[in-house]
């Protein structure tokens, strides 16, 4: 009688997985494998629309750089940039009482200033550029140009002595799709920069 036993608990001990606990485990697996996918497919987008936010703003920066060196004298006066293609963009610096270049919007609630570039409106000759980033690096770089829209409004600031002008820059990114696929999931917002110059 006690061999016995002993076989039956020998032969309980060794029992491997029943089919069905194998499929529980494995469908625990997939779940897992699928969860880990969705957070490295998000980390990679997260990764495109931050480089994009990125350029913009360094693009949209180094176009108000421009105008901030330029005096806010009534003499007219442009300067011109270059993009990768070689194409040459002359950018008007002329601003106004009411506000010269790129139409605005305004939002609410927003405390230190409350316009930015309106992007849904069409651009004024002379305070816009379509302006190309080349995927330049090492040998082997891999990627597509991509194509900002950037608009500028340069308006004089009431009620000061001095000439001094309010300058608004916005960029934001065209060419969604540009990448072999639709970079809606990548959408960011356009960019608006303020600055103010004098003599």
């Amino acid at each position: 009688m006690t061999n016995i036993l002993t076989r039956k608990a020998r032969r309980t001990r060794n029992a491997g997985f029943s089919l069905i606990e194998l499929m529980i485990a494995m469908l625990v697996l997939v779940v897992g494998l699928l969860g880990g996918m969705i957070v490295i497919l998000t980390a990679i987008a997260t990764n495109a629309r931050n480089r994009f936010d990125t350029a913009e703003i360094a693009l949209a920066q180094s176009t108000m750089d421009r105008i901030l060196v330029l005096s806010a004298s009534s003499v007219a006066q442009g300067t011109d940039v270059t993009d990768c293609n070689g194409v040459v963009h002359a950018m008007n610096t002329t601003g106004s009482d009411a506000g010269a270049g790129a139409p605005l919007t305004t939002l609410a609630n927003i405390n230190n200033g409350n316009q930015i570039i309106d992007f849904s409106q069409p651009p004024v000759a002379g305070y816009q550029m379509l302006y190309t980033l080349c995927a330049a690096g090492g040998a082997g770089t891999v990627g597509n140009p991509q194509v900002y829209d950037v608009r500028w409004n340069i308006q004089n600031i009431a009620n000061t002595n001095q000439n001094a002008q309010l300058v608004l820059v916005g960029a934001k990114n065209v060419n969604e799709g540009n990448n072999g696929f639709s970079q809606t999931r990548l959408f960011n917002l356009p960019v608006t920069l303020r600055g103010v110059r004098g003599n």
